[in-house]
């Protein structure tokens, strides 16, 4: 059927039939209206038993087309599966109708009569030109009407062969001519008018929904920061009301070692709790940056899971808890790290949630998948938060965001993890009972290939004598706490507040590694120093690159450099160690 189309778009198609029928009443009301008149013109020209024998079957059969419409417009919507049949059984209902009308032709041919012949043709002429725009909405329906119209008195007009009704059956053909080509035009219109509307309608739709997309996401981005700046506030604010009592303690005419002792952990762990918020959010930037790739491999799952308990087992004893990890002989293909991230994530929940009872770590073969189940005897969640639990800073029992009970970042890292490395992420939960975590990767049975021996490096320590180091930043209070901190570990430091100063600071001695912040003054980056520092060595000098920028074009910047990046707020540990590496590393082109 829809090779009769020249398109293939089957909304358009059943569009055109649908088209066909909406416009159906004004035909009727027209063949109703003509064959009365019909009727009453003819009556002292044609034999009453012909003249009404032909009236009756055409309101025959014009009454059927009508409760045919009729019951089809009422029926509504149609699907598409029964267009093909509304399609035919309308053509063929027209069909009838046709031959009907083209009967008047043969059956009222009066050479002799030139009322009749007259009237007969302004009949055929008006029936087929007034329903061009009626039934060309689907142009075999036009056909199937049409030619049985005009056709019988053409034909007849030949037949009878006298030079005038010959000139009548050539017009009759060439009106006929004409209208089919028109009536292909006006489908072709009206197809290409449908096809538009469907293409904006298609487009109010997307743009609607890219709206509402675009609205949800300023929404939550606007919740996210406002949650965001809560929870960095909060250590701030512990930070400053534990720097004036430092104050206050160092004006005291006795300093007690305790009461300092206390102050510095108390300020190491509000600098701990806004380290880990920054981390959190890095992790979760990187992840939208797409940064992070999923670097898959064969590994024997149950090594993931002997670390994972040693690295819980000690949180769950402290609470009370039995932490059981069931073994495993399985191996996957994936990430074994970001798997590693998803199942850490979900055990510290697991502990963070749970009072009593125990949790456990396990794995099973399902339907062709490998699923890892954390479950616990906890809180539960109720079924519905179970979307909203995967978006940032949502937690179920954290209405007041005590920071103790976790920052609500953990479920939105799984989430995003998982389809990095195209894990399925389910839930179970019963409020009061516990919930079952499970993450569904794909599972081969095949034999495993060996494991590559993992190949244990080094730690390294930091470089004894005065190994120089090369420090930019623009903030100068961070510039000196830098520059005091390495010299404290035995660097000899150089240090600048631009890439102008950084070149010149090489007078000074020759730096062996620099130590840039990301963002500078003037719309200068780190790598941007680094390199003019080894244009103006003449060599390649190693480097570390320190940020504070979350953002993904930062993010992608940064790694496309090759340069090792630190994060704010900087651990010294780590800091220690990676100045370590970088110089205990040849320069390139070194012997």
């Amino acid at each position: 059927m829809t090779t009769l189309l020249p398109t293939s778009d089957r909304a358009v198609y059943l569009e055109l039939v649908n088209t066909l029928y909406r416009q159906s009443p004004p035909i009727f009301l027209g063949n109703i209206a003509v064959a009365g008149l019909t009727v009453f013109l003819l009556w002292n020209q044609v034999p009453h038993p012909l003249l009404l024998g032909w009236a009756t079957v055409i309101y025959l059969v014009t009454a059927l087309r009508i409760a045919m419409v009729w019951r089809d417009l009422r029926g509504g919507a149609h699907p598409a599966s029964a267009t093909p049949r509304r399609c035919w059984r309308y053509v063929a209902w027209a069909g009838v109708s046709g031959c009907l009308w083209g009967a008047m032709g043969p059956l009222f041919f009066a050479p002799d009569n030139t009322i009749v012949t007259v009237y007969t043709c302004i009949v055929l002429a008006g029936m087929t030109g007034g329903s061009v725009a009626s039934l060309s909405s689907f142009w075999p329906a036009y056909y199937v009407y049409a030619l049985p119209t005009v056709l019988p008195f053409a034909l007849r007009s030949f037949i009878h062969g006298t030079p005038l009704f010959s000139v009548l059956g050539v017009l009759s053909l060439f009106l006929l001519g004409v209208n089919l080509a028109y009536s292909r035009v006006v489908q072709r219109t009206v197809r290409d008018a449908i096809a538009l509307r469907f293409e904006n309608t298609a487009l109010i739709r997307q743009l609607t929904e890219e709206k509402e997309r675009a609205e949800l996401a300023n929404r939550s981005k606007s919740q996210f920061l406002a949650a965001a700046s809560h929870d960095l506030r909060q250590p701030t604010h512990a930070l400053g009301l534990y720097i004036a009592a430092l104050r206050m303690a160092a004006q005291a005419p006795q300093i007690e070692r305790a009461a300092i002792e206390t102050l510095a952990g108390r300020l190491q762990s509000a600098l701990q709790g806004m380290s880990q918020l920054l981390n959190v959010l890095l992790d979760i930037s990187r992840l939208d940056a797409g940064v992070i790739q999923a670097e898959p491999r064969r590994f024997r799952l149950q090594e993931r899971f002997e670390a994972l308990e040693n690295q819980f087992v000690q949180a769950a004893a402290a609470k009370g808890l039995r932490l059981k990890v069931r073994p495993t002989r399985a191996w996957l293909d994936t990430d074994p790290v970001l798997l590693q991230n998803i199942l850490s994530n979900l055990l510290s929940n697991a502990v963070r949630y749970t009072e009593r009872g125990r949790i456990l770590l396990a794995c099973r073969r399902r339907r062709g998948m490998l699923e890892i189940c954390v479950t616990d005897t906890g809180i539960g969640i109720a079924a519905d938060h179970f979307d909203r639990i995967f978006r940032e800073f949502y937690q179920v029992e954290n209405i007041a965001r005590d920071r103790e009970q976790g920052l609500g970042l953990g479920l939105a890292i799984v989430q995003r993890t998982a389809d990095l490395i195209g894990a399925r992420i389910a839930l179970r939960s019963v409020v009061g009972k516990g919930s079952s975590f499970s993450v569904s990767l794909p599972y081969r049975h095949e034999p495993a290939a060996a494991n590559p021996a993992s190949v244990p490096v080094a730690p390294h320590r930091p470089g004894a004598g005065q190994r120089t180091v090369l420090v930019v930043d623009d903030d100068k209070q961070v510039l000196d706490g830098m520059s005091m901190l390495l010299a404290s570990w035995g660097y000899a430091v150089l240090a600048a507040r631009s890439r102008e100063q950084a070149v010149a600071a090489l007078e000074g001695g020759v730096p062996e590694l620099v130590l840039t912040d990301f963002r500078l003054a003037a719309d200068v980056t780190g790598i941007d120093v680094v390199r003019a520092v080894s244009a103006a060595m003449g060599a390649a000098v190693p480097a570390i690159i320190v940020t504070g920028d979350t953002s993904p074009q930062g993010i992608n910047a940064l790694n496309a450099s090759g340069f090792p990046v630190l994060h704010k707020p900087l651990d010294p540990a780590a800091l220690q160690a990676a100045i370590a590496a970088r110089l205990d590393t040849p320069r390139p082109g070194a012997a």
